[in-house]
């Protein structure tokens, strides 16, 4: 396996690069991913030179990007001496399964052009290593937060958070089941002159109970995930803005009360409209739509944050990795267009589950040890005050300070050594916030 270019991290030293670089990725995945929806509408446009042309562009900037990030998520794994004792292995185990994902990409590519066909069987491959890489990522992250969960003095937005990973494991098993049971119905091979094809089952079926549990688990996790964020941001609400937070996050759970109702529950089918094609792309677009607003409160939060800040670093990583999620994961190459439209939007979905494992475990570690040591450095103050209040208000204070910062100090190892993440608390900051808490104590 190739061995990952630290130069790759270069490329990205600022915010913008980035940005950039994530935003190519998304319009690449969306528009790989909404070709897919509509491709047994267009077979002629996507067996010709041009759809071929513009798949195997859309594979380029998968193999391209996908190495660029890798490199980025490993280099900022060093920076910040994130110490969680199986990140090594699992960032090997990422990297192994993308680039067999790679390897899987470029052997369906070198049979459309030799053979002028391609065997399903890479389609059941890519769905097990991305799905795979789903389940086991995302396990972890539950696993990590519950664990996390006892030592926090049970911090609501960690069982939140943690709860809302159990959710999408569900969500993965129950959509692994329910694409590889699209796959049974399709051709071995699949050649030029074959239209993509979606299987229909009866409701009584155990294929449409799958589907099922897979749209009941999504929606759950979709309003774990959407309370776990408001809670975990709250903190940081008035850097960003009471106003411009809440509207983020409001559009987000309007848009999924209005969409439930109208598509899951029925009530509005893609077939009623002349254009059932541009329904069916309207309805597609609100997994990139979910997966936006909950990436802008992160980007929203984290750029308020110095920007030599962990905490920054990884919110930014947290926020992509949802709008890539929610794309990734709601895309399908079931339907076994040709080329295989969505295959690489599915690829990428083990890709985006790390960079949320990355992202918010760092990030919801980061927040409640702030919150923790914070909580520490009052509860010092206020014990030292009194024993403290017989001396000089200067000498006091200047004893009080040199106290409580080396309790802090303290604090804040022994919560790195447990979580493995280290406080985005500066000693600038913890001084800081002893002096507001001076104040606090005066007043009183």
């Amino acid at each position: 396996m190739p061995q990952l270019n630290p130069a790759a991290y270069v490329k990205l030293d600022s915010d913008k690069k980035l940005f950039a670089l994530m935003l190519t990725v998304i319009v690449t995945l969306t528009v790989e991913s909404q070709i897919g929806y509509v491709a047994d509408f267009i077979p002629e446009q996507l067996s010709s030179g041009m759809g071929i042309t513009v798949f195997i562009v859309i594979a380029a900037v998968f193999v391209v990007t996908q190495y660029i990030i890798l490199g980025y998520v490993r280099q900022l794994n060093k920076e910040t001496k994130d110490r969680i004792s199986h990140l090594q292995l699992l960032q090997t185990g990422v990297s192994i399964g993308q680039y067999i994902l790679l390897a899987v990409i470029a052997l369906v590519i070198l049979q459309i052009l030799l053979i002028h066909e391609y065997s399903i069987l890479s389609l059941y491959i890519t769905y097990a290593i991305s799905y795979g890489l789903w389940l086991v990522i995302l396990a972890l992250l539950a696993r990590a937060f519950f664990s996390w969960y006892r030592f926090s003095n049970k911090d609501v937005i960690v069982l939140l958070l943690a709860l809302s990973m159990i959710a999408y494991v569900i969500n993965g098993v129950a959509g692994l089941a329910n694409f590889s049971g699209m796959l049974t119905q399709q051709k071995p091979i699949v050649t030029s002159v074959d239209i993509a094809y979606f299987p229909e089952f009866s409701i009584e079926s155990v294929q449409q109970q799958i589907n099922a549990l897979y749209q009941i688990a999504g929606i759950i996790a979709y309003i774990l995930t959407w309370i776990g964020t408001v809670k975990m941001l709250y903190p940081y609400i008035k850097k960003l803005g009471k106003i411009k937070f809440w509207a983020i996050m409001g559009i987000a759970m309007a848009y999924y009360v209005i969409n439930y109702p109208l598509f899951v529950l029925g009530y509005f089918t893609l077939s009623e409209n002349v254009d059932a094609m541009m329904n069916i792309l309207i309805f597609s677009m609100a997994s990139l739509l979910s997966g936006i607003i909950f990436g802008a409160a992160f980007l929203s939060v984290a750029r308020t944050l110095r920007k030599d800040s962990s905490l920054r670093k990884h919110m930014m990583i947290a926020a992509y990795g949802f709008v890539l999620f929610y794309i990734a994961g709601s895309a399908t190459a079931a339907q076994a267009a040709y080329p295989p439209f969505g295959i690489v939007s599915v690829s990428f979905t083990g890709l985006s589950c790390y960079l949320i494992y990355v992202g918010l475990y760092s990030s919801a570690v980061t927040v409640s040890q702030d919150m923790t040591l914070r909580l520490s450095i009052r509860k010092s103050i206020t014990d030292q005050t009194k024993f403290l209040d017989s001396m000089g208000s200067a000498h006091m204070e200047q004893e009080l300070q040199s106290t409580v910062l080396k309790i802090a100090k303290k604090h804040s190892d022994v919560l790195t050594e447990k979580t493995g993440v280290e406080a985005s608390m500066t000693e600038s900051d913890i001084k800081d916030y002893m002096e507001m808490v001076l104040s606090e104590v005066h007043k009183s």
